[in-house]
């Protein structure tokens, strides 16, 4: 993935996790770091992905 692209969606997934603590919306979030893609968990998910909370994970990206 062009890291311009990588940095342009690390920013929009950023924001809208912070809007998300901000507001203390009660949500999770699965990242899987081999394909660089985000989910927020409604019903259906994955086991083989870790679970994050929005705070969790806005620190998780902004390590990267």
């Amino acid at each position: 993935m062009d890291t311009r692209i990588q940095k342009m969606k690390y920013k929009n997934i950023i924001k809208i996790l912070e809007k998300q603590v901000e507001a203390g919306v009660k949500s999770l979030w699965t990242f899987d770091e081999k394909n660089l893609e985000f989910t927020q968990i409604y019903k259906n998910y994955d086991d083989t992905l870790p679970i994050y909370t929005p705070q969790q994970l806005l620190d998780k990206l902004k390590e990267i």
